[in-house]
C-alpha cells in the first residue's frame, strides 16, 4: 500500500496536533485532516492548568489573556465568598487561539494538515489504514481518531462505548471595561443550584466566558439556569458575542482505546474530567502517549497498539474515574462542600493544589484516613443521591 503518511491524524484539536508535533520530531510523518477551516470557535471556559503547561513544550505566555488568583464562589445564587491564592490558581485563554497555536507548532514541525476534510469513513488491513473524506482517500500506516466527541474514528471501529454525556452550553459576552478590569483575575463559580453542573465565568482579554456544564439530559434547563445566573452574578452584558453548546463524553470505566491500526484521544476517547468538564489536559496527555506508543510500533519495540491501552487504563482513567466519583460525592452534598471552602484554609489549600496540578484526585480518598475504607461505598450512595436529585429538579421545572 502506498502511503500519504506513516501517521494520519483526524482532528486538529489538542490531541491530534500535539500527537503530530511529536511524531515529526521523530522524524515519521503525519497528515492532518481536519473538517472545518482554522482559526475555529470551540465551546470551551480555555483555563489552562499548571498541569498543561508542564507537558506542553512550547512558551504559551503570548496566548494567556488573563492569570487567576482568585475564585468567587456561589451556592444558588447565595452565600457568596471570594478566596485567593497568591500562586496563580490558571490561566485563562480562548481555545480558537490555542488549538491554532499548537497546529502551528505541528506545521512548523513538518507535520501536513488538510482543513476542510471531514472524514467519512475508514478501513484497515495488515498493510495500513484507507482514510475516507468529503474530498478524497488517504493512506497511512496508523490512524489517530481526535475528531472530538462526535468522533466518526471512534464510531467507525467501535470504540465510542461506555460513555456518559454531559452538555456545555457558553456564551461570550461583552461588559464593561470597569468589570473586565475588577475582576480580571477572578473565576465566577456557581455550584449546588444546578444538580448534577455548575456555572461559570472566565474573564478574558476584552470580554468574558460565561457557562454552564451538567448533564446531557438536563441540557434544555440549561438557558434558564443561565439568565438566572446572569442576573445574579451582577456583570452587566453590554454584547453578546456568541451562544452555542457542546458534549462532554465521559468516559465511565476502563476500556478499549485502540482497535487494529487505529486508536483515539482526547475527546474522541472520552477524556473528559467529569468533575470539571475538563478536557485539554487530558487531550495533550493522550496525544502524547498516542506518539509514543506509535513511534514505538514503527521502531519494533511493540508488535501492535495495545500498549496505547494499557497506559490509557492506567495514566489517565484512575483520574477520570476519581472525578466521577467525586462528582457524585459532590453532587449528593454540594452545600457542605461549599461551607468547607468558604471556612476552612485546609481544604481551600487542598483546592487550589489540585487546579495548579500539585495534587491530584487519587489522593483525596487518602486523605480519609482509617475511614477510606467506605470511600466507594458512599461515593455509589452519592451517585444514587445524584440522580434523584437531577429527577426532582426536572419535575419540578416543568
Amino acid at each position: 500500500m502506498s502511503r500519504d503518511a506513516d501517521v494520519i491524524i483526524s482532528g486538529a484539536g489538542p490531541a491530534g496536533t500535539i500527537a503530530a508535533y511529536h511524531l515529526q520530531k521523530s522524524g515519521i510523518s503525519t497528515l492532518i485532516l481536519e473538517k472545518s477551516a482554522f482559526p475555529r470557535y470551540k465551546v470551551c471556559g480555555a483555563g489552562l492548568t499548571h498541569k498543561i503547561l508542564s507537558i506542553i513544550p512550547f512558551d504559551l505566555g503570548p496566548l494567556v489573556h488573563t492569570t487567576i488568583h482568585s475564585f468567587r464562589f456561589s451556592s444558588g445564587f447565595n452565600d457568596v465568598f471570594t478566596r485567593t491564592n497568591k500562586l496563580p490558581l490558571m490561566y485563562c485563554t480562548m481555545r480558537e487561539e490555542f488549538d491554532a497555536f499548537l497546529l502551528e507548532q505541528a506545521v512548523n514541525a513538518g507535520a501536513k494538515v488538510l482543513t476542510s476534510e471531514k472524514v467519512t469513513g475508514l478501513s484497515q488491513d495488515d498493510g495500513g489504514v484507507l482514510v475516507k473524506t468529503v474530498k478524497g482517500e488517504y493512506r497511512s500506516s496508523f490512524l489517530i481518531g481526535a475528531d472530538g466527541a462526535s468522533s466518526r474514528v471512534a464510531r467507525s471501529v467501535g470504540l465510542n462505548n461506555d460513555i456518559e454525556w454531559g452538555m456545555a452550553w457558553e456564551a461570550e459576552v461583552r461588559s464593561s471595561p470597569e468589570m473586565l478590569e475588577k475582576y480580571k483575575e477572578t473565576v465566577f463559580l456557581d455550584w449546588g443550584t444546578f444538580p448534577g453542573g455548575y456555572a461559570w465565568i472566565f474573564p478574558k482579554k476584552d470580554h468574558f466566558s460565561i457557562g454552564i456544564g451538567g448533564p446531557a439530559h438536563m441540557a434544555r434547563r440549561m438557558p434558564g439556569y443561565y439568565e438566572d445566573f446572569i442576573n445574579a452574578c451582577g456583570i452587566p452584558v453590554v454584547e453578546t458575542l456568541s451562544n452555542r453548546s457542546h458534549p462532554l463524553p465521559v468516559r465511565t470505566r476502563k476500556a478499549l482505546c485502540h482497535s487494529g491500526r487505529v486508536l483515539v484521544a482526547g475527546d474522541a476517547a472520552g477524556l473528559t474530567d467529569a468533575l470539571t468538564g475538563e478536557g485539554i489536559f487530558w487531550a495533550v496527555k493522550s496525544g502524547t502517549i498516542a506518539a509514543e506508543v506509535i513511534k514505538e510500533r514503527l521502531e519494533g519495540k511493540i508488535s501492535d497498539l495495545a500498549m496505547y491501552t494499557s497506559r490509557i487504563n492506567s495514566e489517565i482513567m484512575p483520574e477520570m474515574l476519581e472525578a466521577k466519583n467525586i462528582c457524585a460525592l459532590f453532587n449528593a452534598m454540594p452545600l457542605r462542600i461549599h461551607h468547607w471552602v468558604r471556612d476552612s484554609e485546609r481544604v481551600w489549600m487542598a483546592f487550589g493544589k489540585v487546579l495548579r496540578g500539585e495534587r491530584s484526585f487519587n489522593d483525596v480518598p487518602r486523605a480519609f484516613g482509617k475511614w477510606k475504607p467506605l470511600w466507594k461505598p458512599v461515593c455509589a450512595l452519592s451517585s444514587v443521591i445524584q440522580k434523584q436529585k437531577e429527577k426532582k429538579y426536572m419535575r419540578n421545572a416543568r
